[in-house]
């Protein structure tokens, strides 16, 4: 799987109105962001269970990160923050679901990483 292939996975996973209200872009550039910083070597000694607290805490981080990115408003930082939430939770199911999702989110982040470093 390559990095567009899990954009557009995730993009069709979302709730239709979050995919109509942010755009096609925006979620791609959300889903990048967090292949780029994806916290696999925690979350591969995790459990379902806490996987679900590692995503909590790594959608928390990239709420700031867009913030950064993004500079924006109240109304904007609601909107954002839910559809992180639901992207990463669907990265997370996707992650869980098999061990083959993992080697590839690993070849994608270090992909990322080492074209960026």
């Amino acid at each position: 799987m390559t990095l567009a292939d899990l954009q557009s996975h995730v993009y069709h996973e979302l709730p239709v109105l979050q995919r109509t209200v942010t755009g096609r872009r925006i979620v791609y550039r959300l889903v990048a962001s967090a292949v780029r910083h994806w916290p696999g070597m925690v979350l591969r000694q995790c459990d379902a269970g806490e996987a679900n607290v590692v995503g909590v805490h790594f959608g928390r981080q990239l709420e700031r990160i867009a913030r950064r990115e993004y500079g924006m408003g109240i109304i904007l930082t609601l909107v954002l923050s839910a559809l992180i939430s639901e992207v990463v939770k669907i990265l997370l199911r996707w992650w869980m679901e098999r061990q083959e999702n993992q080697t590839a989110m690993y070849a994608m982040t270090h992909s990322m990483r080492g074209s960026h470093d």
